[in-house]
């Protein structure tokens, strides 16, 4: 069964409500996919590939005063923050 099997079987089996979220994340990842093949076909030689371009695009978007915030050990301790799990030191 291919991917795109899968996944509308998966889609026919999920609540219209998680649908719906999927449906925006689809969305959102096509623009940002167009917006990406775009600018990687207007621009000569790009310093990062278009991943990492994406990744440093969506984090410009992050306001600094939120960013802020963060604590700055998220990416050691991140399971912390999300379950609960012991601190790494």
């Amino acid at each position: 069964m291919s991917e795109r099997e899968l996944l509308i079987r998966e889609i026919s089996q999920t609540p219209d409500t998680l649908v719906r979220e999927v449906l925006n994340f689809l969305l959102f990842i096509k623009a940002r996919t167009n917006q990406d093949y775009v600018h990687n076909h207007n621009s000569e030689n790009s310093e990062l590939p278009s991943f990492l371009n994406f990744i440093d695009r969506v984090n410009s978007e992050i306001p600094a005063e939120e960013n802020a915030q963060l604590p700055r050990d998220l990416s050691k301790n991140l399971d912390s923050y999300l379950y609960g799990s012991p601190k790494e030191e």
